[in-house]
């Protein structure tokens, strides 16, 4: 899909985004630069709020996200819009309260209440699925708020189980006009050949913590992850048994002499703050090859960059050619000579880009699991994927 096309797609619906879960050594890093770490004996099962060191807010503070509203709104009275994000329990145990990034978006309507609950996954096309525990939030006023469900007799999580948290509305909160905020993990940098544009593919942020049965162990490990990564967005989604999203599609990844739109380039970046300092040895992204019979082309450059706040990928750091694949589940991997050193808690950027000798590559960065979400619009439950490639850097 052309990604002026993609980008255009989420403003057709009643506002934008969502996603969410992270790997559990990722967690205990993400809580140390949110500040959200919790008191003693309280884990998290998943989430992903993250500090930009470009900014203050641990999500997004630009009015970004998809509309939380019941259907006595202020803004579209008779419509209905609901959210759901999933996550990957972390750990096994009992849950006691979600925090999202849900904020006032309508002044006229004084509704501050939202319902936020924990679903069983049904898998891809439905979503969340049976009703497993629910607690009443207050709507924050203001940006880099949060609104936290406090729950009574939660359930116990099991890990490397998939489970949604969504935002509803009952009878009572009929009139809440609200948005669900980005996540700072959904950045996406889009380059068409003049130069690097900073958007957000839109993934609402929140948390989902309780108490721990027995010792926080680390979740599932895909075959990708063999070493601790510096950043990372990949994680097996057990109704697919792939670590992105194979129904979601992918960017397009394109060099001039593609054989989809001749002359047209695209070059996709993604970010990550580095969870811990060292020399970064390769980069993995799924990049499928679009038409691999008619345009076989195969290789694409792998990248690290600087940052240049809110402007997308900086300096160029290191680069590696990885080979794009042409099976399902399959990861291009660069190997990096001479990288530098990566610093803790500094944000970079992953590109997928072509050189002259690349520049009829014609391939998809498929997205990652983790910015998947559903929407209610007062029916059923449906699902969808923000669109956040999917990468790691080792």
């Amino acid at each position: 899909m052309n990604q002026r096309g993609r980008i255009g797609i989420g403003l057709a619906i009643l506002a934008i985004g969502v996603s969410g879960a992270l790997k559990a050594q990722q967690l205990q890093e993400e809580q140390a630069q949110t500040g959200t770490t919790p008191e003693a004996g309280r884990i998290t099962f998943g989430g992903n709020f993250l500090v930009d060191p470009c900014i203050t807010c641990k999500y997004d503070p630009e009015p970004s996200g998809y509309a939380v509203v019941g259907p006595d709104n202020c803004t579209l009275p008779g419509t209905t819009q609901w959210e759901a994000v999933p996550f990957i329990a972390a750990a096994t145990g009992v849950v006691d309260r979600i925090a999202a990034s849900i904020i006032m978006d309508n002044v006229n309507c004084p509704q501050n209440k939202v319902t936020l609950s924990i679903y069983s996954d049904a898998c891809y096309p439905d979503g969340p699925g049976d009703l497993l525990v629910s607690g009443e939030a207050t709507v924050a006023p203001d940006s880099c708020d949060v609104a936290v469900a406090k729950l009574s007799d939660g359930p116990t999580l099991v890990q490397g189980t998939k489970y949604w948290a969504t935002a509803t509305t009952s009878s009572l909160q009929s009139d809440l006009d609200a948005r669900w905020y980005a996540s700072n993990y959904d950045q996406v940098a889009y380059n068409f050949g003049d130069g690097w544009v900073l958007l957000s593919s839109v993934a609402p942020a929140f948390l989902v913590q309780g108490r721990a049965s027995g010792e926080a162990a680390g979740g599932p490990r895909t075959e990708a992850t063999t070493r601790r990564p510096f950043g990372s967005n990949l994680f097996v989604d057990p109704c697919t048994g792939c670590n992105y999203d194979r129904n979601a599609g992918g960017f397009d990844v394109r060099g001039p002499d593609n054989c989809t739109q001749t002359g047209s380039t695209i070059w996709l970046a993604v970010p990550f703050v580095a969870a811990r300092s060292g020399v970064p040895q390769r980069i993995l992204a799924p990049i499928i090859l679009n038409k691999p019979d008619i345009c076989p082309q195969d290789k694409v450059t792998l990248s690290i960059y600087t940052d240049s706040c809110g402007e997308g990928p900086g300096s160029l750091l290191v680069s590696g050619e990885a080979t794009a694949q042409r099976n399902p589940c399959a990861m291009a991997v660069a190997k990096l000579r001479r990288a530098p050193a990566l610093a803790k808690n500094v944000k970079y950027w992953i590109t997928a880009t072509t050189t002259a000798s690349q520049s009829a590559l014609d391939a998809s960065w498929f997205a990652s699991n983790n910015a998947q979400f559903a929407l209610n619009l007062g029916g059923q439950w449906i699902q969808f994927n923000a669109g956040t490639p999917a990468f790691e850097v080792q």
